[in-house]
């Protein structure tokens, strides 16, 4: 029985209480027997009451929602939840042959059938001011990683407190989760995103805007070839100056300082033509460096099923022995839902959710569906420091289609273009300054 039926019974059987004792007050001096009566049905009423409270404690705890196939269990007392959550990308991609890394070496088109992310986690509250989150990848490539594994204080109004590793925010893109991508893979500007770490975040939590700080520390994490400490500290604040059921406009900056300790001073500015499975087409090679700053804009309109957003990001890496590094990336792109149907925006997170179909497959409809476009820049050249890493252009048209609230298909064309200050000789011998290809890529996305 719910606790709105124990109220109403407790409502009633009070009524009925104070009803019966003033009838009975009345009877006592005629009929001893008739107060008997009376006494009895008191008494029955009393423990209706009684097994209705009890009835209320043994509520059944299991519940699912529409949005998630995952049941989240809660403890009697409201206080303490568990629930489970998982995200399967599986993608097919076949590319043109490039030439990647500093060296602009051969690289042989792919075309390839993979789990781009394979996560299962659990997350929950405990004691109502605590939430956790523990979650692995297992994407088959390389051994399980930990992607997250934290508490966060809750206890305070309007803001949080994360501790343990976590992702830390920078940039619009990158702060959200990769379930909420528009396309197959983020921009360029997510190569200068902080790597998650150990450390601590606090968010504060207006009404349409948010600032988050943290710390965070990176030790013995093999990325590829590095294997080193950093310190890294970031902050992010968003607003949404706009805000009605049309209209919404966005507005955000990122900062991000690394101090690198004297054994880490090796590192590299590299990014991908927007796919997974092919190397880095831009590549400054490695050099060494005491610290890097970075910062970001970004911005995202929205009228009411097409969103616009773009990025801006810098970063700058103070070399050792010679002049500093500046390197940038920026994209812009558009989202038109076919359907009608918008994207769900959080502005105590500052971060975008993909949209919800109105019509899903399993109700008889045909789900969303949406067209999108993005063109993506990245300039990792810096001669006036020596660095000649090379600078790419990605264009990219998508579909997408919205079967369910977790399930999604994702269709992607990338024509992708580089240009090189200095040569490289390719496979024929001949010295070329640039290249570019076509990749086409696919995914099926489930969630919970």
């Amino acid at each position: 029985m719910s606790k709105e039926n124990v109220f109403s019974v407790t409502s009633v059987a009070k009524a009925v209480a104070v009803s019966l004792f003033c009838f009975s007050g009345a009877v006592i001096a005629a009929d001893t027997d008739r107060v008997t009566e009376l006494e009895e049905r008191l008494d029955a009423l009393e423990m209706e009451l009684i097994e209705a409270k009890d009835a209320a404690n043994k509520t059944d705890r299991l519940k699912f929602s529409s949005s998630s196939p995952s049941p989240e269990f809660i403890s009697k007392d409201g206080k303490s939840t568990m629930e489970f959550s998982g995200r399967i990308q599986l993608d097919y991609v076949n590319s043109d042959d490039f030439y990647t890394g500093s060296k602009r070496e051969f690289e042989g088109g792919a075309n390839t059938v993979d789990f781009r992310r394979v996560r299962f986690g659990v997350e929950g509250y405990f004691s109502n001011v605590w939430k956790y989150s523990l979650e692995f990848d297992f994407d088959g490539e390389s051994e399980v990683e930990v992607k997250d594994a934290n508490v966060s204080y809750r206890g305070w109004e309007n803001s949080e407190l994360t501790m343990g590793f976590q992702k830390f925010g920078f940039g619009l893109e990158a702060t959200g989760s990769s379930k909420n991508l528009a396309f197959l893979e983020r921009a360029s500007t997510d190569t200068f995103s902080p790597d998650r770490n150990v450390g601590v975040q606090w968010l504060y939590k207006g009404n349409d805007y948010n600032l988050m700080l943290g710390y965070g520390t990176t030790a013995n994490i093999n990325d590829d070839d590095l294997n080193f400490k950093q310190d890294v500290y970031n902050g992010r604040f968003t607003m949404a100056p706009i805000k009605t059921s049309d209209h919404l406009l966005h507005l955000g900056v990122s900062g991000m300082y690394t101090n690198n300790n004297s054994e880490a001073e090796e590192m590299r500015y590299r990014a991908r033509p927007s796919s997974k499975p092919v190397g880095r087409t831009i590549d400054t090679g490695k050099f060494d460096a005491e610290s890097v700053q970075s910062y970001g804009l970004e911005m995202a309109y929205q009228h009411r099923n097409l969103l616009i957003q773009g990025e801006y990001v810098t970063s700058k890496a103070d070399q050792v022995d010679d002049e500093s590094v500046s390197v940038d990336a920026y994209y812009l792109q558009a989202v038109y839902t076919l359907t009608g149907e918008q994207w769900n925006y959080s502005s105590k997170k500052g971060t975008f959710k993909t949209v919800k179909p109105a019509n899903a497959i399993s109700a008889g409809g045909y789900g969303a569906w949406e067209v999108a476009a993005r063109i993506d820049v990245a300039n990792f050249d810096d001669t006036d420091a020596g660095i000649t890493g090379g600078e790419k252009t990605d264009y990219i048209l998508g579909v997408n289609w919205y079967l369910e609230n977790n399930l999604k298909a994702q269709l992607n064309y990338v024509h992708t273009q580089a240009d090189y200050k200095t040569p490289y000789t390719d496979i024929n011998g001949v010295e070329m300054y640039d290249q570019d290809g076509n990749i086409f890529q696919a995914r099926l996305q489930f969630t919970f």
